[in-house]
């Protein structure tokens, strides 16, 4: 029997709270496979997968870990790789979260108990065909007043370039010793977040993209996105 732990999430940008969180994941299930899930919508926030996957391995989740999915709270791509019916499913989230929905226990229309339940005094643990488990984590503050990705959205458009490339190292210290990856990721955290004068126009109805892929995003928006940033990271690595 394989346990196997999914951290869901937005990820608007992935930190290093999210970090502690993926590395307690391990820490409390140690013989559990660990995974994060995290989608390509950018219909709310303008990350994309691509932009997530990659801060995520600069905070340390180790490759093939950080897994794209339609659903975070389903992430059948991950679990479509175990056995339902001897394998068991652990969603773990920060204690910050734990009265947003999905919210585990009770029990559905019909009174058959609920499919997400919650871990903590459960007596036995099903395999996934019949239930999943919801953990809550410690929340951790990672930087002073920090807790949460809205708090480094809130800041980024109020600093300046000297700013954002100290926040950027003080977010991902594997930057501090390379100040052209540093500058690189103030580059993708500019695209994502938008720049002080560019909110506006991210988030403006009369200009955004409501269909296809990347709906939600202006056209301004995918032309920055477009650029190879992804792969400067690359480069800027050597």
């Amino acid at each position: 029997m394989t346990t196997v732990v999914i951290m869901p999430g937005g990820f608007h940008p992935f930190h290093p709270g999210h970090a502690s969180l993926y590395q307690s994941a391990q820490r409390t299930f140690p013989d559990a496979e660990v995974f994060v899930a995290a989608t390509n919508d950018t219909s709310t926030r303008p990350f994309p997968f691509a932009v997530k996957e990659k801060l995520a391995k600069l905070a340390g989740v180790e490759p093939g870990h950080f897994v794209q999915v339609k659903s975070p709270f389903r992430a059948e791509e991950i679990t479509s790789k175990f056995n339902p019916n001897k394998d068991t499913v652990i969603f773990v989230r920060s204690e910050k979260d734990e009265g947003k929905p999905p919210i585990p226990g009770g029990v559905k229309k019909d009174g058959t108990t609920a499919y997400l339940q919650p871990l903590l005094g459960a007596k036995r643990l099903e395999p996934f065909s019949k239930h999943a488990y919801m953990a809550y984590l410690d929340t951790v503050e990672f930087l002073p007043g920090m807790k949460g990705a809205s708090d480094i959205r809130a800041e980024w458009p109020g600093l300046d370039q000297q700013g954002k490339l100290d926040r950027v190292m003080s977010l991902y210290p594997k930057t501090q010793t390379n100040p052209k990856l540093a500058a690189t990721v103030v580059k993708l955290l500019d695209t994502a977040i938008g720049s002080e004068q560019g909110v506006a126009e991210v988030i403006n109805p009369m200009t955004a993209n409501t269909s296809g892929a990347g709906a939600g995003m202006t056209a301004s928006y995918q032309a920055r996105e477009n650029q190879p940033i992804i792969d400067y990271m690359e480069e800027a690595r050597s």
